[in-house]
């Protein structure tokens, strides 16, 4: 997950194409991070271009969540406490 949702790879794509670059089921961690359902998971990702999109807010509010989570966590998670790499 944490290379899935690196800044580095998200360094000059769009947030549509950075989603479509994401395997399905990181896509889906995507959506229930989000707090979305399975309704909005099986609608085509494109609509997230569409300014009518209900979820899309959400969506890029999760992407961020997780870039933001991934860019301070250590390599390897052994006995390591969240509030030692969480800001």
């Amino acid at each position: 997950m944490r290379g899935a949702f690196s800044k580095r790879r998200q360094v000059g794509a769009s947030e549509y194409a950075y989603i479509s670059f994401l395997t399905v089921s990181q896509r889906r961690t995507l959506f229930m991070h989000a707090g979305l359902t399975e309704k909005e998971f099986n609608q085509p990702y494109w609509r997230i271009n569409e300014e009518s999109c209900y979820w899309r807010d959400a969506l890029f509010r999760a992407l961020r969540e997780l870039f933001s989570l991934f860019e301070y966590a250590p390599t390897i998670l052994t006995s390591v406490k969240p509030e030692q790499y969480l800001h």
